[in-house]
């Protein structure tokens, strides 16, 4: 999977109910009170830059605000790391948007308004400032010349200050996402289970644990697959265990295909490159025999060395063959020998 963050991130705060909870819980409540959440529309633009998508996904969705056209912009960072830049990459893609939007209404005179929102829930501690004047070196100077903006930080990692709220397929994403880098997620993952639970019994929801534990399964190293399904079979009943022990099973099938596919690609790979790396030895000593026997020939050297040298490059380059022949892709690195 290529990037399992943003395709969980995308299949949780695209669903109506979801979107609407997260932004009335994490949004101030003098903008909230305004919002008309009738007419939220999520959009299918993405601004983040093809380069980056492994490490950033953005959602943008449209709504009124008495009346008036609205956009909330929200980005999450998938990296364990902070991006100092982050201001300046906020600025960017609004840029973006407001650009779009001026292209595909030409004849309007004024532009929505974009409340930036950034989700993150890295390890390290967010340490970056929410407001673009911090970035500009002695902005006393040029207050009145650059942008000056904020957006609004939710921090949900195990060091942000965020409190889990919503509903209950919110509260399970958030927790989810909250800790999925720790090194400590499996205790983070049984205080969740109970939310498990409670999900599995409304409708559609088997399918959405089943979005949980995949993404789980592909990004944590944290957790085995031992210790889930324990903790899993002692919270459900009979009846739903045996649904969770199929999506466990059907995950470590996918798991382990998945891990053959990797094995034959990367054997296929070294064997490629071993080969042409035997295939450049057996070359050059080729050509060290052929100087060998030219500087021989014209009295350079005396014929003694020149015998015992090829003699040597010779035999040498009978065990590179015998490898060509005898070693499987996945064997012993030749290039080890090189300098033998």
């Amino acid at each position: 999977m290529k990037n399992p963050h943003d395709r969980f991130f995308k299949e949780t705060l695209t669903r109506r109910e979801n979107v609407i909870s997260f932004f009335r819980e994490y949004l101030p409540g003098d903008i909230v009170s305004q919002l008309d959440w009738r007419t939220l529309k999520i959009t299918k633009e993405t601004f983040v830059d093809p380069e980056l998508r492994e490490r950033f996904s953005d959602i943008v969705y449209e709504i009124r605000a008495r009346g008036r056209l609205v956009f909330i912009y929200l980005l999450m960072e998938h990296q364990s790391t902070v991006d100092r830049w982050m201001p300046l990459r906020l600025l960017g893609y609004m840029l973006r948007l407001w650009e779009l939007w001026r292209k595909q209404n030409p004849k309007e005179r004024k532009l929505p308004g974009i409340i930036p929102v950034l989700f993150y829930h890295g390890e390290d501690e967010w340490d970056v400032s929410v407001h673009f004047r911090d970035m500009i070196d002695s902005p006393e100077l040029t207050d009145e010349f650059v942008p000056t903006f904020r957006y609004l930080l939710r921090d949900f990692s195990p060091s942000g200050d965020e409190a889990i709220r919503g509903t209950v397929l919110l509260r399970l994403f958030l927790g989810v996402m909250g800790h999925i880098f720790s090194p400590r997620f499996g205790e983070a993952f049984d205080r969740m289970v109970p939310l498990l639970v409670e999900l599995s019994e409304r409708e559609t929801g088997m399918e959405y644990i089943e979005t949980v534990l995949r993404y789980i399964c592909n990004t944590s190293d944290a957790l085995s697959w031992r210790e889930m399904e324990t903790m899993l079979s002692q919270a459900f009943d009979e009846e739903r265990k045996g649904d969770i022990m199929t999506i466990a099973d059907e995950l470590r099938a996918e798991g382990r295909v998945e891990g053959e596919i990797r094995g034959e690609i990367k054997g296929e790979i070294r064997g490629e490159i071993k080969g042409e790396i035997r295939g450049e030895i057996k070359g050059e000593i080729k050509g060290e025999i052929k100087t060998y026997l030219e500087l021989m020939d014209k009295g350079f050297i005396p014929k003694e060395l020149a015998e015992q040298r090829i003699a040597q490059l010779s035999e040498r380059l009978e065990e590179i063959t015998a490898q060509v022949q005898m070693v499987p892709a996945g064997g012993p690195d030749v290039s080890d020998q090189v300098s033998a």
